[in-house]
Parts: C-alpha cells; structure tokens; sequence
C-alpha cells in the first residue's frame, strides 16, 4: 500500500460506485465520449466533499473477459475525473476491480480490499463513512469496517432491489442519498433515537409518520380512540374511511380479532411480513374509529425493519394510512410526507425510499369467499396460489367500506391525469408530461418519463408515485400516463392511476 498521509485528523468519506451511481450505465462504457453524468451528480458531489473525502470502487468485471481494457477503464476513469475537477470536484482515488467475481480475488467487492487501503492512505473514520450503488454488493462494501450502505435505484437498482437486505435504505437519486447522509452523520444512533422518541410518541397519544415497504404510513396507537381520531384531523379524513392497524407479532393480532381462520393463517404463513392486508372480525378491543363504526378490521404485518422495530418499541399495534393529505399521491419519501404533512406529526422516521412503492393488497376473509377489495403488493395469483380461488372487488355497501383505498377518486396528483393504452395520440404538445413504462423511440415533443428501463413491472410500479410526484411539480398542463399490463402488480398501478385521473 501507500504511505499514509500526513493527516492529523480522522475524517469519514463517502465511497461511490461509478457505473449508474455517477454516471448512466450504457453497459460497457469503454471510451470517455460515452460518459453521461447524472443531471444531480455535480450538484450532489460539491456537496458531499464538504463534509466528506470522496473516492470511487468500481467493478470493471468485462475486463476479465477481454471485452474492455484496463487501459480503457483508466481512460474513461482519467476523463471522467477532469470533468469533474473542472466543476471543483476532488476524487480522491479511482479503485477499480477488473476481475470476474468467480476470480475471488482480494479487491472485488464487497470485500474491504480498497476501503481498509483508503482507510490508512488517508486516515479515514470508516465508523462515519458511507458506500453508495446501485447494485447488492455495493450497500455491503466496507460493511464490516463500519461502513454504512445506501442503495440507489438508479441504474441497475431496480432490477436488483429484491436482492438487497432489507435493512440497508434506497433511494430514487443520488441527491436523496446525499441529503439523508448529511441528515444522518451516525445513522444507525439517529435510527434509533427516531424509532425510540416514535414509539414514545405513540405510547403519549401523537402521531408518527414512519416508512413501511409500501408507503409512509401516519400512525397512531389503534387501541387509543383519541390518538386515533387525530389521523382523520391531520390528514382531512373522511370518518367513513376504516384505517389498517399494523401489527408486528401474532399476539398482536389476537388482541385486534375476534377469530383467525385457517385461510388466514396460511396467508399469514406465506406473506407476512409484507405488504398483504387481511380483513378480519374486529375484536371489542379495537375502537369504532378505526373500523368507521363497522364489524371488521384490516390488518397487515410490515414487512420495514424500521416499522417493525417501532412496533416492538411502541408495545401496541399502530394504526397507520398513507402519510399524506386525504386523497392525493401517497408518499413513498419522508420528504414527500414532510412538504404535505409538516407540523401535523410528533416524529418523522426517515428511512428512505419505499421498495414496493404501492399500497398493500387488502383481502378480505369475512364472508363466503375471499375478496380481494385492493389490489397491490401482493398479486391475486399469489394469494390464489395458497388459498385457491379468490374474487375481485364487486359492488361495496353505500354506507360502509371495509377496507381503506375504495373511493373512486383517490391517490391524485394536482395537475390533470389522463391514463391511456396509446400515449403517442399525445406526442404534439410540448405542455404535456408523458409517463411511460420504459424508454421509447417514439418521438414526443413534451417530456417523456419512463417508469423502468425494462418495462419489468414491478419496477415501474415501485416508481409510480415518485414520478406522479416529479411531474405534478413541473407545471405542465396535463399528465399522460401509460396504462400497465393488466396482470400481476399492474392490476394495483392501474387502479392507483384509475383512481388518480378520476374527476372530482
């Protein structure tokens, strides 16, 4: 290794992937004119290397395979890092890996190979460092030195995002991972304080905004009818609307129902924690305010690590909606939460980006047959899968929905909404923003946002709202949304964006 620099002072660092962290991932990016910055990455690194010294690991696995040189990788690195000193930006070192993995070779991550040697070359504080990437072995770089992950969604992070350990946040851009970095400089103390004063919170009747896997949910303690009640107040709920308790424990449950069917414990087996809410025979227990005076409760068991901490800490089940003000586009950021909801809560847990990104699939097991009422994170075959034939939705009662996410008209942005099966009947005006599944070659003269580089839909429903959110803020006169296959997670994203377009 090197010889260590003479610095007196410890000080943490922020380690970065290049390839879809820093700059788009073309593939086999093998000459410097094929370097494509993200639109925050200058903006996000001049503010990062204030508080940190910035270095960058990078996997060049072709290399081992012969299809790019290591003299390309350096040519590409050597350009890469002249623009960016230009605009003020000092990478202190460019790592880079050209083995296969199957090589098992000492510098391939995640192995701390190029942390521990930054480490001593320039005395860095890894216990206050950070890796950001957007592919699995990134978030586990340096872990074991203490090095905090965060996983990006850019890139290749979406196809990925099931592969990542649920522990480690995601986020839609580098900017977002930079400004929670600065907001959490010991991040795994600030989890804990904010999942401790939560649950504090909860136990003192307040309100707590905390992220599940879905969306942020606006929570209360469900056996308080007081704390309760001041969900409808801050979110402008209509009373009529039931609330989902989270649980984090079957004894939890029990206390909520007043009977578990087998169907429902299969279910249970199968998909819990996650983002399947069941529909159930409301214990005494449970207050008519939760339930909008009915016979039935909804319940679901988060699949957050956070959520599920905040749970244990809190000692009793939570009631919890989107952390949003009635009606609009559910938050899948605490920053989301906080530009609607500011001032209406006690604590805002922030732990990144949603994965699912849509609400949780709502059954209900009261009745002859099982009724999905909701579509969402879970898909009808999945559940049909385990407990064999289920039925959509029909017709609801006039004055009771058993079930949150009912109303025809819900989950809104601002600007106008349009969901159609042929976005290029739009492509004339320049005033309207186009939301499609992935990138198209079609020509559209507004702009055009794809949701997933693959079309895959999981992950474009997991951006959904993000890009509803991005959008609506950009005063456009109308938004164009394409409308997803009609299978799988689709059936839930078509009837987010149904809801959506629906006129007021």
């Amino acid at each position: 290794m090197s010889e260590p620099l003479n610095i007196s002072e410890s000080r943490p660092a922020v380690f970065l992937d290049r390839d879809g962290t820093l700059i788009e991932d073309a593939g086999i990016i093998s000459s410097p004119d094929q370097i494509v910055l993200f639109n925050d990455t200058i903006e996000t690194l001049l503010s990062l290397q204030k508080q940190f010294l910035l270095f960058v690991i990078t996997n060049q696995g072709a290399a081992a395979s012969g299809l790019i040189s290591c003299k390309q990788i350096a040519e590409v690195n050597e350009a890469l890092s002249r623009e960016l000193n230009a605009e003020g930006i000092i990478i202190e070192e460019w790592y880079v890996c050209p083995h296969d993995r199957a090589d098992n070779c000492d510098c391939i991550k995640p192995n701390s190979y190029f942390v521990l040697e930054a480490a001593e070359k320039y005395n860095l504080d890894l216990q206050r460092s950070y890796m950001i990437g957007d592919h699995p072995h990134d978030v586990l770089t340096g872990e074991a030195e203490g090095v905090f992950g965060l996983y990006l969604l850019t890139g290749h992070g979406l196809r990925h995002i099931n592969e990542v350990p649920l522990d480690k946040p995601v986020f839609h851009t580098l900017a977002a991972a930079a400004e929670w970095i600065i907001q959490h400089p010991d991040p795994r103390k600030t989890l804990q304080e904010a999942i401790r004063d939560g649950a504090q919170a909860l136990k003192d009747g307040k309100l707590v905004a905390f992220p599940t896997e879905t969306v942020y949910g606006l929570g209360a303690d469900a056996l308080n009818e007081t704390a309760a009640a001041g969900i409808f107040i801050a979110k402008k709920r209509p009373l009529n609307d039931p609330l989902i308790v989270h649980v984090h424990n079957l004894e939890q449950l029990e206390q909520l129902t007043s009977s578990i069917p087998e169907s429902a414990v299969k279910l249970i087996d199968a998909f819990w924690p996650g983002p399947l809410t069941l529909v159930l025979p409301k214990s005494p227990a449970v207050p008519d305010i939760v339930t909008a005076g009915g016979s039935t409760v909804a319940v679901r068991m988060p699949q957050h690590p956070l959520a599920l901490e905040l749970l244990r800490q809190a000692g009793t089940p939570i009631a919890a909606p989107s952390a949003n003000v009635f009606g609009k586009t559910s938050p899948t950021t605490a920053k989301h939460v906080a530009e609607q909801l500011s001032g209406r809560y006690e604590v805002l847990i922030d732990g990144g980006a949603c994965r699912v990104g849509v609400e949780s699939t709502v059954l209900t097991l009261v009745g002859e047959k099982p009724v999905i009422l909701r579509p969402g994170g879970i898909t009808k075959e999945e559940i049909e899968q385990v407990i064999g034939s289920v039925a959509d939705r029909g017709e609801l009662s006039e004055n009771h929905m058993a079930s949150p996410g009912l109303l025809p008209s819900h989950y809104a942005p601002s600007t106008p909404l349009v969901v159609t099966d042929t976005p290029l009947k739009f492509c004339n005006d320049e005033h309207i923003a186009i939301i499609v599944l992935q990138p198209s070659e079609e020509i559209f003269r507004g702009s055009v946002f794809a949701l997933s580089p693959d079309g895959d839909l999981r992950s474009a429903a997991a951006m959904l709202y993000q890009t509803l959110r991005l959008v609506d803020g950009m005063h456009f006169t109308m938004i164009v949304a394409e409308r997803f296959p009609d299978k799988g997670i689709g059936v839930a994203a078509n009837d987010r964006m149904t809801r959506a377009a629906a006129k007021k």
